[in-house]
């Protein structure tokens, strides 16, 4: 995983941003991510909207779609802006997001919540003082 992609990752979620990204299986997807936290596997992973591109599936957009950040290749964000698809089901509230959030869109303005074990992986490029809020 290459820091810039987080970082993409974490922008996207506070101004609700459109990413493009391009996963290991090769194909290109347009999602809306919503909430970025760690699993019990120790991994970053990413719950989004999926609105364009490839499906291994073979389904068709739109749904919803968790990615493992580990196998994100490259990422591009875009100027597209989404609302929060609370009627598709999302919820800050969920379970799996209160173990170790990363960034999570909540009413809509992002919310960063950040374990000791995120800050470490986020690399350098995080201010010092933001921890836990």
């Amino acid at each position: 995983m290459q820091p810039n992609i987080l970082r993409l990752l974490k922008q996207a979620i506070a101004e609700q941003r459109c990413l493009a990204v391009r996963y290991r299986d090769g194909g290109a997807r347009v999602l809306e991510p919503h909430a970025a936290y760690t699993n019990d596997r120790n991994e970053i992973v990413v719950d989004c909207y999926q609105t364009g591109g490839f499906s291994a599936s073979g389904r068709k957009p739109p749904f919803w779609k968790r990615l493992r950040l580990k196998k994100i290749t490259a990422a591009s964000l875009l100027k597209q802006t989404f609302e929060p698809r609370v009627e598709e089901g999302f919820s800050p509230e969920k379970p799996r997001y209160k173990n170790k959030p990363v960034a999570i869109i909540a009413n809509d303005k992002p919310s960063y919540m950040y374990s000791p074990e995120a800050l470490q992986q986020m690399g350098p490029f995080l201010p010092d003082d933001r921890k836990f809020h």
